[in-house]
């Protein structure tokens, strides 16, 4: 286990923050909702490992900005511990986004692990989408 306090460093707001198009909030408008649409990406999505993590990426028609969901099974823990990693991953997630592709659609597997730090999962996540 990791201590409780993590060491979050936050990049410097791109020169545009002022207008709100690359800024680091993770809006409404990069979140993957919906049951069909999560399904969809999961059974047709590439998928792509990094321990404890697995993403299921699919390309959208549109050039919008890249959407996520997170899951995590019961199997990685107690619902605290399951919040704690879900909090670190979309932390992670919402720091990197602007880093990802325009247009995909990005389901997070999260498979059972002892907890990270927030950097290293955002580590793994960028190797993951990157490579590939």
């Amino acid at each position: 286990m990791n201590s409780a306090k993590d060491d979050f460093i936050t990049p410097p707001l791109p020169a545009s923050a002022a207008d709100g198009a690359n800024s680091l909030r993770f809006l409404k408008s990069r979140r993957l909702s919906g049951k069909k649409l999560i399904d969809m990406v999961y059974k047709t999505g590439h998928r792509r490992r990094h321990k404890p993590l697995m993403a299921c990426v699919l390309r959208r028609a549109d050039s919008g900005p890249a959407r996520v969901a997170i899951s995590i099974a019961k199997k990685c823990g107690s619902a605290v511990e399951r919040n704690a990693i879900r909090r670190r991953v979309r932390e992670a997630w919402r720091l990197a986004q602007h880093q990802f592709p325009p247009g995909i659609d990005v389901l997070v597997v999260v498979q059972p692990h002892g907890r990270l730090t927030m950097l290293e999962y955002q580590q793994r996540l960028l190797a993951m989408l990157r490579n590939g």
